[in-house]
């Protein structure tokens, strides 16, 4: 496994109506609908950090957590790698977002603002 289960990944999540959530000690947010990127990284396994977020049978642990427990993720993106680009990804996607929702979302741990984004461009993305 070793290195070859190493790297970054983004989620394309739908969440079909508002919905208020509460993410964790973030506190409670309003989100609007629409499709949603969220950008993390799986250094010591990435398989098992993505099959993690796509499992409906977790302890809710990340702010991740809290949103997947009321949205649907799409499609997955995986992109291997030693390098700690996670937040390079989430620079670029940023770019590209209509909003962030809430700040600090999953950047606890870095100086990025967030790394969930609304995606309106992505209405057209099926998995």
């Amino acid at each position: 496994m070793g290195q070859k289960n190493r790297g970054i990944y983004f989620l394309l999540i739908q969440l079909n109506q508002k919905k208020n959530i509460k993410v964790g000690s973030l506190g409670r947010f309003e989100f609007q609908p629409g499709k949603y990127c969220y950008v993390g990284s799986g250094m010591n396994n990435l398989d098992k950090r993505v099959e993690r977020h796509l499992s409906d049978d977790k302890k809710k642990h990340w702010h991740i957590d809290y949103f997947l427990d009321k949205a649907e993720v799409v499609a997955t993106v995986k992109i291997r790698t030693d390098k700690e680009s996670e937040c390079l990804l989430n620079r670029a996607i940023s770019i590209l977002s209509e909003e962030t929702p809430v700040e600090n979302f999953g950047s606890s741990d870095c100086g990025c603002k967030s790394h969930l984004h609304l995606m309106e461009g992505l209405h057209d993305i099926k998995a």
